[in-house]
């Protein structure tokens, strides 16, 4: 059997021990720890399943996950140029629950959204000037948010 031929017989077997409904793949991903963000294709919480379980394969390059398959973005085995993608058709139970996931239908394995530390809710965060030893001025002019002084 052909090395492509064998990924996807494992992507496959991988997606089908998922489960058998939404809510079992809902639960076994969430019991695996993943948290995906709804929406993405390559951040969803199925594609980073497969990505860590299927990542270890140097051919594998990027694992992203439509409403209805999934594409593995594969690098020849030298790893110095594309040679292609595949393509895996999703189970049922997959399909729906990418569906209701990218509805935000399953919050265990939603990853939390990261709090921004600047934007226009937010001030930006400044960096305090550190003060010369011997003078007590405060930054030298030019030397960045580092503060350095000679």
């Amino acid at each position: 059997m052909s090395h492509l031929r064998q990924i996807k017989r494992t992507t496959r077997g991988l997606l089908a021990q998922l489960g058998g409904s939404p809510d079992e793949v809902a639960e076994t991903l969430a019991a695996a720890g993943v948290h995906g963000i709804p929406r993405d294709n390559r951040s969803c919480a199925v594609a980073l399943y497969l990505s860590a379980l299927m990542g270890a394969d140097p051919q594998i390059r990027s694992v992203t996950v439509g409403q209805c398959s999934l594409v593995m973005n594969l690098m020849t085995p030298a790893g110095c140029r594309p040679a292609g993608r595949l393509w895996v058709q999703l189970p049922k139970a997959v399909r729906e629950f990418v569906a209701e996931f990218d509805a935000c239908g399953y919050p265990e394995v939603v990853r939390a959204p990261s709090v921004p530390t600047s934007g226009p809710d937010r001030p930006a965060a400044r960096v305090a000037a550190t003060p010369h030893p011997a003078t007590g001025q405060g930054v030298r002019p030019g030397a960045g948010t580092l503060g350095r002084w000679p």
